[in-house]
């Protein structure tokens, strides 16, 4: 902790403006794309808190069950389980099927018939279940619980967030090598400059 925080100490005094007259125009530039990108990064907590907002009530939305969402159908297992007759491959570690044969009822009255995959199926007895369907009566995904939804609510931010953070540093690590180029020149430039002096000196 400590060592962050003289990290970060280190970093300001290295940025703050200042009339310090060892600072190089380069310098300046450098403070100045620094001061820019950590602003970046705190004016994307706005966009990502409007991220979050869009997907959180886009999943608010689609928990409610009505018209064009997933609902809830009753259902008859057409075959045994297979951890009882072994006529399916049983999910990994659990003894349970993969997918079992079932029959449910629409609310419009039509009765379809198919192959549900185990985690689309509610069971409510050995061959009683209950089945997702969407608004064309095929097994569906069920609506998302609130948990979920807050959870890619938080994702959507820290993607925000993530995503300008690295385009700042980007932007700034590609600015100070740019500097740095131009200072190691101007470094070699000084030198070469010494030495011709230097030699003037001793002759």
């Amino acid at each position: 902790m400590r060592s962050l925080a003289r990290w970060a100490v280190s970093r300001l005094r290295r940025y703050r403006p200042d009339h310090n007259p060892l600072r190089r125009r380069s310098d300046r530039i450098e403070a100045a794309i620094a001061a820019a990108a950590l602003a970046a990064v705190l004016f994307a907590v706005w966009p990502a808190a409007l991220a979050a907002r869009t997907v959180y009530d886009g999943g608010v939305m689609a928990e409610r069950v009505g018209p064009g969402t997933p609902q809830l159908v009753e259902a008859t297992l057409v075959e045994a389980p297979a951890a009882e007759e072994g006529s399916a491959a049983p999910a990994a570690g659990r003894g349970l099927p993969a997918a079992s044969s079932a029959r449910w009822t629409l609310p419009s009255g039509e009765v379809r018939e198919g192959v549900v995959p185990a985690v689309l199926l509610l069971r409510d007895g050995p061959m009683k279940a209950r089945v997702w369907v969407d608004a064309e009566g095929r097994p569906a995904a069920p609506p998302p619980h609130r948990a979920e939804t807050v959870t890619r609510a938080g994702l959507a931010a820290a993607g925000v967030v993530a995503i300008v953070t690295v385009l700042a540093w980007a932007c700034f690590a590609l600015t100070r090598h740019w500097l740095d180029r131009g200072r190691y020149r101007d470094w070699e430039a000084a030198w070469v400059a010494a030495d011709q002096r230097w030699r003037r000196h001793r002759i």
